[in-house]
């Protein structure tokens, strides 16, 4: 019996943005929801998801939230559409809850979509 090599996520991200293309050839920037969610289907197939959005949301992290917040909180785990922001101190975490937490989650949306992050808790930080 032959073995099925895996194929690298990568490999598979690449295949399907050519099937959506030949599908879809007049799409413009303003259609990106769509591949959007085909992208995040193939790269949960793959096993990136979690990995590829944990990374994506760290490095961006300063431009979302801000210089002078980023430098106060880090973002957490993402639960049933949830994402957990993590504030070092009670302080800033009333702060946010009272002036911040819908920026916060206004950008975050902007950046990743409305399906993808419908709300945000914020929490002190534990580590």
């Amino acid at each position: 019996m032959r073995r099925q090599r895996r194929r690298s996520g990568r490999w598979e991200i690449e295949r399907e943005r050519f099937r959506i293309a030949d599908r879809f050839p007049s799409a413009g920037l303003g259609d990106a929801t769509p591949l959007g969610d085909v992208l995040s289907r193939v790269m949960k197939k793959a096993g990136l998801s979690e990995q590829h959005w944990a990374a994506v949301l760290e490095e961006s992290w300063a431009d979302i939230a801000g210089a002078g917040v980023a430098g106060h909180t880090r973002p957490g785990p993402l639960r049933e559409k949830t994402l957990v922001i993590y504030v070092d101190s009670s302080v800033w975490l009333n702060e946010l809850r009272r002036m911040g937490q819908r920026m916060l989650l206004n950008n975050l949306q902007k950046q990743f979509g409305p399906s993808r992050i419908k709300d945000v808790k914020l929490e002190l930080d534990p580590g």
